[in-house]
């Protein structure tokens, strides 16, 4: 066997590449019986998944040096069939914060069938590195963050597709990067460890990461892996981006120092944020034309909105549905509607809100086209994305009024447009021009700051034949309009992705963690990126869970994303929202210099109890903890010397 050591932890393998193991001395860590360390997935055109398991090849190991290369001159298919297809796998000791290895690829297809996906590393484990499954914790980056303990039950139980996939396989839980999972790394906490897997590649090629078990009834196992997309047609070659494991001493955060140092020295630095985006309370998001055509409000009505607002203490306003098409309509044409009081008394409205000590932020869609436009049929068509089979994605909204028409059949279809042809790069552009000359303060993107990802098969956009490699010009958009924003202004988008954080002032939240569900783990991406400015989600009325949501937003610091009745209508339509926000916002003002013009910081002592979810904020060698008892008993417990007691639900600052 040829063995490599890296920290803790040993990645063996035979010279003629069909057998492997990984080896953490001193550990229950164990891998299955005839475990993969990759598979492939390949495409005829008609058997769309052909699987190919590395323990099924056998090829040539060499060591030299600290790497381990794996040539295979075929490959053999679980079905049986042989595909003229060489790969060369390299498996390197790399130190990247913490000792690990790094793994990359490259295929070269020399046969009639496409190779669609690499799975690689490929962790296939028997057991953990602790004395007991069920201890063992894992950590996604689903949105902001998710914590699953005991996957190797809870993912059988939530994850099975009944119908849909091979689930007497594997029962896989994929989330896709850039778009489900804000940051490309994930991780298992086991025995006192962390097995951190990460995707370091800054040109943002699509992803997905996965966990998954095995089925019903079957031996335990636990997998992991990040899957590569790099349809490598015939006479085609290309690499996959490289991935980074290291079995580290700890728990998760070892996981978020891995990542978040890569990120620093390769492509992260935060944005430079004007003062008045850091001391946003939040917002109030309003629908002046609604997408089935109602008229909820005209521009002269903005004052009065925002006055709603700044009364129980958000100062700003996102204006949806302010242009003739209406809301989710006529994308991309934005023109100001005279039904609403033409493009002047767009203007004058803005300006009043700002006299008032407020600001505006005018919505356009960052991605979606309406194909019920002449843009669509004329332009649009050659600027979407293709799928696999050629055809347009589609996405379908039912938004309706009262009856039942729209709701049960709806009315609304858009394609996606690809980032990755100069004509999408110019309409971004104009759209940030035009809402700045209205006078707004912000201009913001909606969907495209982490939309799931979506290959274009397209191959006469600026990715070619590369599918995988169309999310890199979602990037270099957003570097244009960043640098195209005028001093004293802001970008916003919608969803959390790591990748367009240098290019962005605030984020319009939606994903996990910013929407308060049991489960989420914000403090994974926020430690990782504590710069990030953004908002927390549907807050639309005070229906049952919006207390928990408002106790979510207030011990992380998000800022206040308020959305009336969906935005048909304003705060002080609902007075008694109206009174819990103000009693919010009034608290965190008290605490100013943390919430606004401090620092996040991730520290959490030992003394605080399970069910007792936390933040911290710094100012200078002060802190505070923010804290919420988030269990239906009484909680004692010391913190930094005091002793604190919770009520059950009860939220308390506590400073240090």
């Amino acid at each position: 066997m040829l063995s490599l050591r890296s920290g803790n932890l040993v990645f063996e393998i035979s010279e003629d590449a069909g057998a492997h193991r990984w080896i953490a001395e001193g550990t229950a860590l164990e891998v299955s019986p005839g475990a993969d360390f990759w598979r492939a997935y390949l495409d005829d055109g008609y058997e769309r998944e052909m699987r190919v398991d590395s323990s099924g090849q056998r090829g040539k190991a060499t060591l030299e040096g600290d790497v381990i290369t794996v040539v295979y001159d075929s490959l053999k298919g679980v079905n049986g069939r042989v595909f003229d297809v060489k790969l060369t796998v390299t498996v390197a000791k790399r130190v990247s914060t913490y000792p690990g290895f790094e793994f990359r690829a490259e295929i070269e297809n020399r046969g009639d069938a496409r190779v669609n996906e690499l799975q690689l590393p490929f962790v296939d484990l028997a057991h953990g590195c602790g004395e007991n499954r069920e201890d063992d914790v894992l950590y996604q980056a689903n949105g902001l963050g998710w914590k699953t303990r005991n996957p190797w039950e809870r993912i059988k139980q939530v994850c099975h597709t009944e119908y849909i996939a091979s689930d007497n396989h594997v029962i896989w839980n994929t989330m896709r990067y850039p778009g489900d999972a804000a940051m490309s790394w994930f991780g298992l906490e086991t025995g006192g460890k962390f097995f951190y897997m990460g995707r370091h590649d800054d040109k943002l090629k699509v992803c997905a990461m996965a966990a998954g078990v095995s089925p019903r009834k079957a031996a335990p196992r636990f997998m992991f892996t990040i899957s590569h997309f790099p349809f490598v047609k015939k006479g085609e070659c290309a690499e996959v981006s490289p991935c980074f494991t290291a079995l580290c001493e700890g728990d998760w955060t070892k996981g978020s120092d891995i990542y978040g140092n890569y990120a620093r020295s390769h492509w992260f630095k935060a944005p430079e944020v004007p003062e008045w985006v850091k001391n946003v309370t939040g917002w109030q998001r309003v629908i002046l034309r609604h997408q089935f055509g109602e008229k909820n409000y005209g521009y002269a009505d903005l004052p009065k909105i925002y006055k709603a607002g700044a009364e129980r203490g958000l100062n700003m306003i996102m204006v949806f549905g302010w242009w003739k098409g209406r809301f989710d309509n006529g994308y991309p044409v934005y023109e100001p509607d005279d039904g609403l009081g033409g493009a002047e008394a767009l203007k004058k409205a803005i300006a009043e809100v700002q006299a008032m000590g407020g600001y505006t932020a005018l919505y356009t869609n960052g991605q979606l086209i309406d194909v019920n436009t002449d843009y669509y049929r004329t332009v649009g068509k050659d600027v979407c994305r293709i799928d696999i089979d050629g055809n347009d994605y589609r996405d379908h909204y039912r938004f309706g009024n009262d009856g039942n028409t729209l709701r049960a059949f709806g009315y609304k279809s858009f394609v996606t447009a690809c980032p990755a042809n100069d004509e999408w790069q110019r309409i971004l552009v104009e759209h940030e021009d035009m809402k700045f000359a209205y006078g707004a303060d912000s201009a913001f993107f909606d969907q495209i700051g982490g939309a799931a990802p979506l290959p274009c098969f397209n191959e006469n956009h600026f990715h070619g034949a590369r599918p995988d490699e169309c999310e890199i010009w979602r990037v270099e958009a957003f570097k244009k309009l960043y640098a195209n924003c005028p001093k004293g202004k802001a970008i916003g988008t919608e969803m959390v992705n790591d990748m367009c954080l240098p290019y962005v002032h605030y984020i319009h939240g939606i994903q996990v963690g910013a929407v308060y569900v049991p489960g989420c783990f914000p403090e994974m991406f926020m430690r990782t990126f504590p710069e990030i400015i953004q908002t927390d989600r549907f807050v639309h009325d005070d229906k049952p869970g919006t207390d928990e949501a408002l106790k979510n937003a207030y011990i992380h610091g998000f800022r206040l994303d308020v959305s009336p009745w969906r935005g048909r209508t304003d705060i002080g339509e609902l007075p008694d929202l109206g009174e819990k926000i103000g009693a919010l916002l009034a608290e965190k003002e008290k605490y100013r210099r943390f919430f606004y013009e401090g620092r996040y910081v991730y520290d959490r002592p030992e003394t605080i109890p399970e069910g007792v979810k936390s933040g911290c904020f710094a100012n200078g060698d002060e802190k505070i903890y923010t804290l919420w008892n988030d269990t239906q008993t009484e909680q004692s417990f010391a913190l930094c010397g005091k002793e604190i007691t919770m009520k059950p639900q009860e939220v308390q600052t506590c400073l240090i």
